[in-house]
C-alpha cells in the first residue's frame, strides 16, 4: 500500500502570497489545506490545483484545529505557512482600539495560535516545519504603520521560541519577511488618482532592485525553508525585500 502524501496548511490562501505558495507545495507534491475567510477566492484556489479549502478567521484557535484536522485527514502534517494578514494603517495619534485590537488577533495573536496548533500536531511524529510571514516592517518601520509594524516585529519572534523549544524534537521555525509584493492587499492600498502601473513603479522604488516582488518570488523562498534542504535552518528570520532594508530611505515627515 502506498505511503499517503505528506500535508501542509497555508493561511491566507485564497489570493496573494498564499496563493502562489499553496500551489507550490502542491506543485511539489504536498497535499495542502487552504484557510481564509474568502470561501470564494478558497473555491477557485480548490478548482485550479487541488487544494482542500477550510473557511475561518485565523483569529478564532479553531480555526487552526479544524485546518489541522483537515490536514491529517489526508496524510501525516509535515508544513505550516501562517500568512493570512490585514492592512491596518495609522499612526498613535490615528488608530482606534478597534483596530489595534484587530490587528494584532489576526496578524500576531494569528500566528502565534496556528503555530502551537502545528507544534501540537507534529510532536507526535517528531517532525515537521513551520514558516510565518512577517514583514520588512518587522525590522523597519513605515510612516503610519503603528499597529501592521508592531505585530510583525512580533511574529518574528516566534520562530526563535519554537526553534529553542522544540529542535530537539524534529520541528523547525522559520520567518520570512516579505518587502512590497503584487497582491490584492498592495492593490487596496495603492493611492487613487494614478495608474496602477505607475502607483507600482513608486511602491517598488523603495527595493534597491526597484521593483515590488512577485508573490512567487517569495513563495519560492517559503517553500525553500518548508523543504529538507533546509534541513539546518531554524530560528532564522529571511529578508525577501528587494534590498529595501539594506538602506535608509527618505520618507517625507508626517504632516500634522
Amino acid at each position: 500500500m502506498s505511503q499517503a502524501r505528506p500535508s501542509a496548511v497555508v493561511t491566507g490562501a485564497a489570493a496573494g502570497l498564499g496563493r502562489a505558495i499553496a500551489r507550490q507545495l502542491a506543485r511539489e507534491g504536498r497535499q495542502v489545506v487552504g484557510v481564509d475567510v474568502d470561501a470564494a477566492g478558497l473555491a477557485r484556489a480548490a478548482d485550479e490545483f487541488g487544494l482542500e479549502p477550510v473557511v475561518g478567521d485565523v483569529a478564532v484557535w479553531s480555526t487552526h484545529e479544524r485546518a489541522a484536522a483537515a490536514a491529517e485527514a489526508q496524510g501525516p502534517l509535515e508544513a505550516w505557512v501562517n500568512n493570512a494578514g490585514i492592512d491596518i494603517q495609522g499612526a498613535a495619534h490615528e488608530v482606534t482600539a478597534e483596530e489595534v485590537d484587530r490587528g494584532l488577533r489576526v496578524l500576531l495573536a494569528g500566528t502565534m495560535a496556528g503555530t502551537i496548533a502545528a507544534v501540537t500536531h507534529m510532536l507526535p511524529n517528531r517532525r515537521g516545519s513551520i514558516v510565518n510571514v512577517s514583514s520588512v516592517q518587522g525590522v523597519a518601520a513605515f510612516p503610519r504603520y503603528l499597529v501592521y509594524g508592531v505585530a510583525k516585529a512580533g511574529v518574528t519572534h516566534v520562530a526563535r521560541s519554537v526553534a529553542v523549544d522544540y529542535g530537539p524534537y524534529g520541528i523547525r521555525c522559520n520567518t520570512v519577511l516579505p518587502g512590497t509584493m503584487d497582491t490584492p492587499m498592495t492593490d487596496s492600498v495603492l493611492p487613487a488618482g494614478i495608474p496602477r502601473d505607475e502607483a507600482l513603479r513608486q511602491e517598488g522604488a523603495l527595493a534597491t532592485l526597484g521593483r515590488v516582488a512577485r508573490p512567487e518570488e517569495v513563495a519560492e523562498v517559503v517553500c525553500f525553508l518548508l523543504s529538507e534542504r533546509a534541513s539546518y535552518v531554524t530560528g532564522a528570520s529571511v529578508l525577501v525585500d528587494g534590498g529595501a532594508a539594506a538602506r535608509c530611505f527618505a520618507y517625507p515627515p508626517l504632516e500634522l
